[in-house]
Parts: structure tokens; sequence; C-alpha cells
């Protein structure tokens, strides 16, 4: 299965480009699974693992909850916490 992943606000600093491709071998993976994935792909992975865990993924229509099953490819958006006033 090939996840198109398109990265957002501080979660392109740990990423050598903004967006890109993981195949996975399984035909569903969890949002869980998919966050460790990236982690382990980004920079610098020690420090980015903590900003992946607490960003959410999204569909073009939702944001997905960690425990969620994805069947199919497609693209999934990074979407990192954001804090302002």
């Amino acid at each position: 299965m090939k996840i198109n992943i398109k990265l957002f606000g501080q979660a392109k600093d740990y990423f050598p480009v903004p967006h890109f491709e993981i195949v996975f071998e399984a035909e569903s993976v969890t949002v869980t699974e998919i966050k460790r994935v990236l982690a382990s792909q980004a920079l610098h992975p020690e420090k980015s693992r903590a900003l992946i865990e607490d960003s959410a993924l999204a569909t073009e229509v939702r944001v997905l909850h960690n425990q969620e099953q994805i069947t199919s490819g497609g693209v999934l958006f990074v979407l990192p916490p954001v804090c302002g006033g």
C-alpha cells in the first residue's frame, strides 16, 4: 500500500521535502504505525518523535484517530499542534 504524505507547519522542518511517499507491505496499518514510520524517516528521529506523535493525521475530509485502520492508499496530511493567542 502506498501512502502519500504531505507535511504542514513545523513538521516540514524535520524532513528534506514537504511531501513524499511511504510504502507498506501490509494491507492495513494504523495511524499510530504510520506515525512511527514517519518519525523514523525524519532527519532527526529522536527530536521529531514527540512532534509526530502529537500531530494529527488527516485525509482531505477528516482528522483520523490514532487507532484507526488505513486500508487503502491515498494522501495523508500531517498537521502539527498549533499554539497561539
